[in-house]
């Protein structure tokens, strides 16, 4: 009887930590500049097949940025079709920007990457205290040279 209290029990926590697992998985925010969402597969490097994105993403390199004038500096530089991401971190003037993985160029199997792998390229304000979109159009342009275009 106690054995049978016991399986029970423990069968009730592994549910638990599968239910609280799949809604980390869930919970995880990939969207383009149109604010459409985007498969991870497109973005996280894996020899199986799809990739997953770690269950903190967004924690870690924040959520899709939404100023407008950004966007619109942001897709003159990368197409929308193209589905570049474009991230703030939650409380800095920090910016993500990854790259679908058809256009990387430094996450592959050649590159010796691993399961997660992605390409980001971070521009910072933290000096300037706010962005200054100059700034953000010149630094865009940099990251243009680490992508592989051949495949538009």
């Amino acid at each position: 009887m106690a054995d049978e209290i016991k399986n029970e029990k423990v069968e009730k926590a592994e549910k638990v930590v599968k239910v609280e697992k799949e809604k980390k998985v869930k919970s995880i925010i990939l969207k383009n500049t149109e604010g459409k969402d985007v498969p991870e597969g497109d973005y996280f490097y894996s020899d199986k097949g799809n990739g997953t994105a770690h269950p903190d993403f967004n924690n870690m390199f924040g959520i899709p940025v939404d100023r407008e004038d950004m966007i619109e500096i942001f897709n003159k530089t990368f197409k929308p079709s193209d589905n570049f991401l474009f991230y703030r971190q939650k409380d800095k003037e920090v910016y993500i920007i990854i790259i679908p993985l058809k256009y990387a160029t430094a996450v592959s199997r050649e590159n010796d990457s691993v399961e997660g792998d992605f390409q980001k390229h971070a521009i910072s304000f933290i000096g300037e205290g706010s962005v200054n979109l100059d700034t953000l159009k010149a630094k865009l342009k940099q990251i243009v040279k680490f992508c592989n275009f051949s495949d538009r």
